[in-house]
């Protein structure tokens, strides 16, 4: 992780078979999203956070973006916790970026990926790098935006689609954002599938 500083926070199920790596605005939010819900599922969560300055900094000239050396860090972190087993791979908003790179970088490895509140790279240059990564995924794909967020709304939604191999894009009604909090039962039904627990009593 040379370069690279970060934060770590692990909840879930310890030693749960099913890892889900979740890229964490801050420090602050590396916090477990909904508790309640993540209970429900035998899942292992392991919360990453990325200082933003690390993403701010502007990348050398003819050298590589901010977002493509914090993906290069963290494959190595993700490979370390992952072992042999496939994970899943959770990020939002500016984490995005570099989210598709560490899917596209592991392979088969991350095999589920759910992208919020995504929005389109400002320069046309960043658009054409970006889709070649995308390109690259092979991860099943979830895209959740809101219907009326203008900069992670349909047309920025439908552009990732038109250039992820799989995906399923879902938007969430109402005038606000998407927050993880509020769509972490559906995220974790896609990036963690089969890991439901039971209720006592319930029959099979």
């Amino acid at each position: 992780m040379t370069g690279v500083s970060i934060t770590e926070h692990a909840f879930g199920t310890p030693g749960a078979e099913r890892l889900v790596v979740l890229l964490a605005p801050s420090a602050a939010t590396t916090i477990d999203p909904r508790a309640a819900v993540t209970a429900s599922r035998d899942v292992h969560v392991l919360s990453i956070a990325v200082p933003r300055a690390e993403l701010a900094d502007p990348g050398a000239f003819g050298g590589e973006t901010p977002a493509a050396l914090t993906a290069e860090a963290l494959v190595t972190r993700i490979r370390e916790a992952v072992g042999q087993r496939t994970c899943g791979l959770v990020a939002s908003r500016v984490d995005v970026d570099v989210a598709v790179r560490i899917a596209a970088a592991l392979g088969g490895t991350v095999d589920r990926l759910a992208l919020l509140a995504v929005s389109l790279p400002e320069l046309p240059l960043e658009r054409d790098e970006l889709a070649d990564v995308l390109a690259e995924v092979q991860a099943k794909t979830l895209i959740m935006n809101a219907t009326r967020e203008p900069d992670a709304g349909n047309a920025a939604a439908t552009w990732f689609r038109d250039r992820l191999p799989d995906v399923r894009v879902e938007m969430v009604p109402g005038p606000g954002a998407v927050t993880l909090p509020v769509v972490w039962d559906r995220v974790l039904s896609h990036v963690a599938p089969g890991t439901k627990l039971r209720a006592e009593g319930e029959a099979e």
